[in-house]
């Protein structure tokens, strides 16, 4: 019975599937920041939020800098902020969704692992060497809904190591 919703939505998600992120899909992180202050605020101190400063000036334009430095930069948005990770919010950032775990990741939440972190972090990232999922992923981990500190999601193996 608790998966009903899901069940009786199954023709309305088809039709809103999650698909790339658009700049109209996209809520930015203020959005989050309303219901997750203390997720927002580590994400703030973290060098995701300064990707993007982060590259010399003249690598600012540069489309191979900025899909990992500034993957939304044509929507405005600076820096790897949370809809880099857990994709465009637009359908998912209503609290009535995000109260239910299974109809926010139904609709496009997505929970990154190892594998997301690697389509940016790789041997050839010019100032990154030696990427150590585990321990980078303790750096960015951020507080859950309650305020307990996130558990890392389980490592999936890591393609093309």
């Amino acid at each position: 019975m608790r998966h009903l919703h899901l069940i009786l939505l199954a023709p309305l998600l088809a039709l809103v599937a999650p698909t790339p992120a658009r700049g109209g899909d996209l809520v930015g992180p203020e959005t989050c920041r309303a219901c997750h202050p203390a997720a927002f605020a580590a994400w703030a101190d973290s060098p995701h939020a300064r990707a993007l400063e982060s590259l010399p000036p003249a690598r600012r334009a540069d489309r191979r800098c900025l899909s990992c430095h500034a993957p939304a930069a044509e929507a405005g948005q600076a820096g790897v902020s949370c809809e880099a990770c857990h994709g465009p919010g637009r359908l998912y950032a209503a609290r009535y969704v995000m109260r239910d775990d299974e109809l926010a990741r139904a609709v496009g939440l997505v929970i990154p692992g190892e594998k997301a972190c690697l389509a940016c972090h790789t041997e050839h990232t010019p100032s990154l060497r030696g990427f150590d999922y585990q321990q980078k992923r303790a750096l960015i981990a951020h507080p859950d809904r309650a305020g307990a500190p996130a558990a890392p999601p389980p490592t999936a193996p890591a393609q093309g190591r």
